[in-house]
C-alpha cells in the first residue's frame, strides 16, 4: 500500500487554448517544463446505495472520499491496475493506493467484467477494514494528460483534455451512454508544507483557482438519481 498527503489545486480552461496554458506554465516563476510522456487515463469511479460519494462533491463538503479503480493506456482493457481511496480535506488530499492484479488484462466496459470488479474491490476493502457496506461501479472517466515539472523538481502540473465518461448504472444496457467535455483541466500538486511558496509564486500567473472534478461533471452529464 501506498500513503501520501499533498495539496492539489485546479483550473479550467477551454479547449483551444492549450498552447496558451503550457506557455504559461513555461514561462511561470516555477519554470515548467515537460517531464513525461501524454498517456490516457481511465479511473472506474465506486459508490454505495444512498451516493454518499456523490453528495459530498455535489454539496462541497470540507471532508470528502472518492474510491476509484485507475489505470493508463487503452480504455478498453484494463492494464496495472491500482485501487485508490482519496480523501479531501479542503485541497489537502490523502491517498491510499492498492494493486489489483485480480482484474489485469480484463475488457471494459463489459457486464461480466463490471460485476467482477465490484466484488473484488468489496471484498478487498472490507478485508483492509477500509469500507463496511456495498459498493457499485457507478462511472468511469478517460482522458488525455500531459506531465509538467517545476524546475525545482517540488511542483508537479497535470493537463487533461479530450475527457469522456461512462454510466456504468446502465451497462445492461446495449447502447453505451458516453459524454465527451469540451474543457481542459489544469492541476498542481505539491507537498502541504509548500502551499505558502506556490500560492505567493501564483499570484504573477493569470489563473483563476476554480472548483473541478471530473467525477462531479461525469455526473451531471451522466444523471445519478441521488433522493
Amino acid at each position: 500500500m501506498i500513503s501520501e498527503y499533498r495539496f492539489e489545486r485546479k483550473w479550467v480552461h477551454n479547449n483551444n487554448d492549450n498552447l496558451n496554458l503550457i506557455n504559461k506554465l513555461i514561462r511561470s516563476e516555477f519554470f515548467f517544463n515537460f517531464t513525461f510522456v501524454k498517456r490516457k487515463v481511465n479511473s472506474i469511479y465506486f459508490d454505495d446505495i444512498n451516493n454518499t460519494s456523490v453528495l459530498e462533491n455535489l454539496y462541497g463538503l470540507e471532508n470528502k472520499k472518492k474510491i476509484r479503480i485507475r489505470w493508463y493506456g487503452d480504455n478498453k482493457i484494463i492494464n496495472n491496475p491500482r485501487l485508490e481511496i482519496k480523501k479531501k480535506k479542503g485541497f489537502i488530499t490523502e491517498k491510499k493506493v492498492f494493486n489489483l492484479p485480480e482484474i489485469n488484462y480484463l475488457y471494459f466496459p463489459n457486464i461480466n467484467t463490471i460485476n467482477k470488479i465490484r466484488l473484488i474491490v468489496e471484498k478487498k476493502l472490507i478485508k483492509k477494514k477500509l469500507i463496511n457496506k456495498q459498493l457499485y461501479p457507478i462511472l468511469s472517466t478517460h482522458y488525455e494528460r500531459e506531465y509538467l515539472l517545476s524546475n525545482n523538481n517540488l511542483i508537479r502540473a497535470t493537463i487533461d483534455n479530450n475527457i469522456s465518461s461512462i454510466n456504468l448504472k446502465n451497462e445492461s444496457k446495449s447502447n453505451i451512454n458516453k459524454n465527451y467535455f469540451n474543457t481542459t483541466i489544469l492541476e498542481l500538486k505539491y507537498p502541504v508544507k509548500l502551499d505558502y511558496y506556490v500560492r505567493d509564486k501564483l499570484k504573477n500567473m493569470t489563473l483563476r483557482l476554480t472548483k473541478n472534478s471530473k467525477f462531479v461533471n461525469s455526473i451531471f452529464n451522466n444523471p445519478i438519481h441521488v433522493s
